[in-house]
């Protein structure tokens, strides 16, 4: 099972900072057999050489219709596949296209999916400005993978008592932007337990993807007891398992021994048949490769 562990780019957070390009990142750990990524937004993303990339598509994005940019996505990756080479003259952006090309022929052979940070528990202020956010995060999950393009969301900003009904609606009408976009619309537990986030996506009619590092505290007490989470929830809820270990003091560099019993979830992950993938997000560091293939190996060894 974790021979195929993957990883969601945000421990590439140093690196990047120091310099470090993140199709450079991309390709080192896809040649070392980490195939699965979630591109994870945030500060280091924006402020690396892809972050520049996705900007000036989120602004090329609006002079395109839905299914203008649509067929550019599935021009570029079927340009990829067939070896034949993009013509991105054809489009308004044609060198903006072309460095998407690029980075597709890089690509090849991973599968990259997109993360971002959403207050999806609580009630937008602006709707409008609200679904706008997420037709963009959609359009853009879709061109970095079209043939398994999937959108996750955390919230890391609500507090206090969850409007569950106001979360199901976001999620519902999130999951009705772009139809023709085919995709795995999925949330994450984060400060919210994960019982009670897998209940709300359900009910919103999108995926989980659990972490259960999340559920941990500091002191090592639990926002739900695992054991409960696993009692209720099915595998086709889920798709996608986040790895990270955590002790007393913080969250580690690399899976080793803490409060999470990993041992524990894969028993849980191969009884269920489950299906989709297994991300690693250690804390980050300058030598995140090594923390990686050194996680690997221990989560193996369970």
């Amino acid at each position: 099972m974790f021979e195929r562990l993957g990883i969601v780019t945000n421990i590439w957070a140093k690196e990047i900072e120091n310099g470090a390009r993140f199709d450079d990142l991309m390709v080192e750990f896809g040649g070392n057999g980490f195939r699965d990524m979630e591109v994870r937004e945030g500060d280091y993303l924006r402020n690396s050489e892809f972050g520049d990339l996705i900007q000036k598509l989120e602004e090329a994005m609006l002079d395109y219709t839905d299914a203008e940019f649509k067929a550019i996505c599935d021009a570029v990756w079927d340009s990829t596949i067939t070896n034949e080479g993009f013509d991105s003259d054809k489009t308004k952006h044609s060198v903006l296209f072309k460095e998407i090309d690029g980075f597709a022929r890089k690509a090849a052979g991973l599968t990259l999916s997109y993360a971002m940070s959403h207050s999806w528990l609580s009630k937008p202020n602006d709707i409008k400005a609200d679904t706008q956010k997420i037709v963009s995060a959609k359009k853009l999950a879709y061109l970095l993978c079209p043939s398994r393009a999937r959108l996750r969301l955390v919230d890391l900003d609500t507090e206090g008592e969850i409007d569950e009904n106001a979360a199901i609606s976001n999620l519902q009408r999130y999951a009705s932007l772009l139809p023709e976009y085919p995709m795995i619309f999925a949330v994450e537990n984060a400060r919210q337990s994960a019982t009670l986030t897998l209940r709300l996506a359900v009910a919103g009619g999108v995926k989980l993807t659990y972490d259960e590092t999340n559920t941990y505290r500091a002191d090592g007490t639990t926002l739900n007891p695992p054991e409960e989470f696993w009692g209720n929830v099915k595998m086709d809820d889920l798709t996608s398992v986040h790895f990270k270990q955590k002790t007393e003091a913080r969250v580690l560099s690399e899976i080793s021994e803490g409060y999470v019993d990993f041992k524990a979830i894969k028993q849980r992950l191969q009884s269920g048949d489950y299906t989709g993938d297994l991300l690693l997000e250690n804390a980050p560091t300058i030598h995140s490769l090594a923390d990686a293939l050194n996680s690997r190996e221990y989560l193996l060894g369970c």
